[in-house]
């Protein structure tokens, strides 16, 4: 199974090994995009154990796996990446609505392993002409795809 990051590998050797802590990402990018991976999987514990912050409260926690659980999550564009930033949008479906959620993420290193540190979150506005290509490239427009997964 292709890897739920884009970058074309399978699964097993992309994100997997990172996630299953098997192997620690060499770039605030391949943790950022393992992330996502994890989100797309339901594997909040990654979330947690990858981040700086270190008092998450059960809400939080509990906030996080519903939305990872309940999104039909689509793709993952990385808009842009310096050192220790990595821009990127992430596109999914949640309670049948369309989203989009922009983040410009900062990572720092922490005794040799990249952590997320936190991010600025930039309006949620997305929409696709129903004829477009669907952003989850399957290669068949958004109409007979995504939308309908909304719906």
């Amino acid at each position: 199974m292709k890897c739920y990051c884009k970058s074309g590998k399978l699964f097993d050797e992309c994100c997997k090994p990172f996630i299953e802590l098997a192997k620690e990402p060499l770039s605030a990018k391949e943790l950022m995009m393992s992330r996502y991976s994890a989100y797309c999987i339901g594997n909040i514990e990654y979330i947690k154990v990858t981040s700086v912050k270190d008092d998450w409260q059960d809400d939080e926690l509990e906030y996080i796996q519903n939305w990872s659980d309940n999104s039909i999550w689509q793709h993952l564009d990385i808009v842009d990446v310096q050192d220790n930033i990595v821009e990127f949008k992430a596109y999914y479906i949640f309670d049948g609505k369309q989203h989009m959620h922009h983040e410009r993420s900062s990572f720092v290193m922490v005794n040799n392993v990249w952590k997320y540190v936190d991010g600025v979150i930039y309006d949620d506005k997305v929409e696709f002409a129903r004829n477009e290509l669907c952003i989850c490239g399957s290669g068949i427009k958004y109409k007979k795809c995504c939308y309908k997964k909304g719906r």
